[in-house]
């Protein structure tokens, strides 16, 4: 993950039990898991890692903001010392390139199955505040969940509400704790929605049709230097072209010359993608994802 923003990590003793757990399985960690491999067998011990993983996702279509859709996922991972657990919070799959870079696709099989087994460990009560806000996160039971290496308890938003997600707040994660963990405390602030988004010198709620001759210039309102702004290109009948990323700070970027190839229907998606990372007393790690969209339907002409 991205280095940069400070994150303040508490941990207390104070523990309760759990509370009953929701018989249902996360379905998207479970797909975007499925190419995971096993690990060899072997009789030595394997060396692991325990990581908080918290990501905060919203959704609008352009000229309907108000009706914009989020989801909140959070969970204490463990998982083997050399594994990667970005993708447990990459909800897209989507493969991001480093800033002024593009890249063709849309899926990366080579992070999902360097996960390996992951063990999801009861954190107790997970609530989730910004603002004024505060959410009481749901559990969710991996039970027979496929891959096998997935296993334990993730707490996810209880509906797809925006409201209780704005950008631009400081958010509060805390947990009660349980037999296996502590309480936890994490605090971290979200970037800003993104905002006065342009294609081609336009405004994106202004722009139906896209032109494939030339380069084409997008920019948004400058955010932080440390966080990213991408913009994916897809099909309507094929799903996503490519992705292209750039530092937020510079408010601009360029798209390429074709727009990897799209044709007919399809559509630009504009993320806003803060990375945030911490040490922590008691485990080995904090991260936390925000990655806000603002997307419009086009034509490719």
């Amino acid at each position: 993950m991205r280095q940069g923003f400070e994150a303040h990590v508490s941990l207390n003793v104070g523990r309760r039990h759990a509370p009953a757990s929701v018989r249902t399985a996360w379905l998207f960690i479970a797909v975007s898991l499925a190419a995971c491999e096993g690990p060899a067998e072997s009789d030595q011990p394997v060396a692991t890692a325990t990581h908080a993983l918290l990501r905060v996702k919203r959704s609008a279509v352009v000229g309907q903001e108000h009706e914009a859709i989020g989801e909140a996922f959070a969970g204490v991972v463990r998982l083997a010392q050399t594994a990667d657990p970005e993708p447990l919070l990459a909800a897209s799959g989507l493969v991001l390139p480093k800033a002024g870079q593009c890249v063709t696709g849309s899926r990366d099989v080579a992070l999902a199955s360097s996960v390996g087994q992951a063990e999801f460990l009861e954190a107790g009560d997970v609530l989730l505040k910004a603002s004024d806000a505060e959410t009481l996160l749901a559990p969710r039971v991996f039970e027979n969940a496929q891959p096998a290496e997935l296993s334990g308890v993730v707490y996810t938003s209880r509906d797809r509400a925006s409201e209780p997600l704005p950008g631009g707040a400081g958010y509060v994660l805390r947990t009660t704790g349980s037999e296996e963990l502590p309480a936890l405390e994490i605090r971290v602030q979200a970037p800003e929605l993104l905002s006065d988004v342009v294609v081609a010198g336009a405004a994106l709620n202004e722009v139906s049709q896209v032109g494939l001759g030339a380069e084409v210039l997008v920019g948004w309102s400058a955010g932080d230097a440390r966080d990213l702004v991408y913009v994916e290109v897809t099909s309507a009948a094929l799903g996503t072209l490519g992705v292209c990323a750039f530092n937020d700070a510079e408010g601009r970027g360029v798209l390429p010359r074709g727009l990897f190839g799209a044709s007919g229907s399809g559509g630009l998606s504009f993320h806003r993608l803060r990375d945030v990372a911490a040490d922590v007393g008691a485990l080995d790690a904090a991260q936390v994802r925000f990655d806000f969209e603002l997307r419009a339907e086009v034509s490719f002409l």
